[in-house]
């Protein structure tokens, strides 16, 4: 094999591999148009049986605020369950939502 068809490959696989690690930089726009305060949030992959820890701690979102969200993870999903519980008990779910495509999720009233 020549050197400029080795380094040819070579240039194609450190490409990859760059592109490859870009795609688990997942980050999501969490925005709360409810009317309520968000108090909890939790998210896991979806098909997963538990969900992960509450991002919130001790912090809280008002109505009309914002948060951001980085999903990265080892394995490369995308597609990821919310579960949101709001200052009244309102518990909302969303299955299956693709992280890798969506920049800004909403939570409207």
């Amino acid at each position: 094999m020549n050197t400029t068809l080795r380094l040819s490959l070579a240039a194609l696989a450190l490409a990859a591999t760059t592109l490859q690690a870009a795609a688990y930089d997942r980050t999501v726009r969490i925005h709360n148009n409810t009317g309520l305060t968000l108090v909890k949030f939790q998210s896991t992959n979806s098909g997963a049986s538990r969900w992960g820890r509450d991002v919130m701690g001790s912090s809280t979102l008002a109505n009309g605020g914002s948060m951001k969200l980085h999903f990265d993870n080892a394995y490369g999903y995308c597609e990821f369950d919310f579960k949101a519980v709001f200052s009244d008990g309102t518990v909302l779910q969303k299955a299956r939502v693709n992280v890798c495509q969506t920049g800004d999720y909403y939570y409207t009233e």
